[in-house]
């Protein structure tokens, strides 16, 4: 898996925060968030399903990348929301590295001794995947309660301050979409619900899941980076339009599905680079040609660069013949360098 580092440095003024982004995960996501200054976060860990990593030397772990950064203790963890390909690589990290803090969308009560569930054999594909995502969540919960770690929950509108110079703000999900999701976890982990209904409500979860992502604007002077998780436009209705008028870093919804985008929204966005974490053989329409042809027609005067975190050759947007490992981008006064680390 590839990985994207968003740096900031400025040669002129020392001690200046210094924020990496890298992403460790083809199709799902896992973003390290780092400065210069000691601060290390995490926002969702990727997948584990073993699929998905055999047979691509550029492919990688979280906690693998984790390992080789030698980076054994993380500030906070952002869960953005439960699905297979942004929380189940989680549970290995939280094994194996300490945390200060997690931060999660959920309210935690919901999830407050409740039993690992199973859907009927004929489920949907995506049901068994969305389950184990949801059952690794709740084991995430029992290691934080072992290890001391607080589990904190963010919502719309909350700000924290990262480190001195960094904050982060919450965007999503919205209030209705929570709601109702928590509503089915409620029901689902009641006792006397029957296979079938537990199997109905996991499918209504799992489509459902998306909508409760948290939309985290990343803010560091200048730099400001939008990761958007599975959080796609069409549920922004309550984010406030100021807040997008400076975002200069899009880490493109849904995986570049062409439910990623909206013009009217995007145009807002100062945009000089979008990141697409995509896996290369593009499943379920991900990094959707659509989707750049019409970002490019948006922005005519003001070309934006497109970063894949697992494509090799995506013409006419992307070109990395040989292949890497960790995709870079430096930040500073004199405006984003990208690195291609191998």
């Amino acid at each position: 898996h590839s990985g994207k580092r968003l740096s900031r440095k400025c040669p002129l003024l020392p001690a200046l925060s210094d924020m990496r982004v890298r992403n460790l995960f083809g199709y799902g996501d896992c973003i390290l968030l780092q400065n210069e200054n000691g601060y290390i976060s995490l926002i969702d860990g990727g997948s584990d399903l073993e699929s998905e990593f055999s047979g691509d030397q550029y492919r990688i772990r979280a906690i693998d990348f984790l390992k080789s950064q030698q980076i054994s203790h993380l500030n906070a963890v952002f869960i953005s929301h439960i699905h297979e390909d942004h929380v189940c690589g989680l549970e290995k990290v939280l094994k194996n590295v300490s945390a200060d803090v997690i931060y999660i969308p959920y309210p935690l009560e919901v999830f407050r001794g409740v039993r690992p569930l199973t859907p009927q054999p004929d489920a949907a594909r995506s049901v068994p995947l969305y389950t184990e995502a949801l059952n690794a969540f709740i084991r995430i919960l029992h290691l934080a309660e072992q290890h001391g770690i607080p589990v904190k929950t963010l919502q719309a509108g909350d700000t924290i301050t990262l480190t001195e110079q960094i904050t982060a703000q919450v965007l999503a999900p919205r209030k209705k979409e929570l709601e109702q999701y928590t509503a089915r976890l409620q029901r689902i982990y009641e006792e006397n619900i029957t296979e079938q209904e537990a199997t109905r409500l996991l499918t209504e979860l799992d489509a459902t899941s998306n909508q409760t992502s948290m939309l985290l604007k990343i803010t560091e002077g200048s730099s400001v980076l939008l990761d958007a998780a599975d959080s796609c436009p069409n549920i922004w209705s309550e984010v406030p339009v100021s807040a997008l008028q400076n975002v200069n870093v899009l880490k493109l919804p849904h995986h570049g599905q062409r439910d990623c985008i909206n013009e009217a929204l995007m145009k807002r966005m100062p945009l000089e680079y979008v990141i697409t974490t995509s896996a290369s053989d593009r499943r379920y329409n991900s990094a959707n040609a659509e989707v750049y042809g019409k970002l490019t027609s948006w922005f005519p005067e003001r070309p934006i660069q497109f970063l894949f975190t697992d494509e090799r050759e995506y013409p006419p947007y992307f070109s990395q013949p040989d292949g890497f490992r960790a995709l870079t981008l430096l930040m500073n006064s004199n405006g984003i360098q990208v690195e291609f680390v191998k």
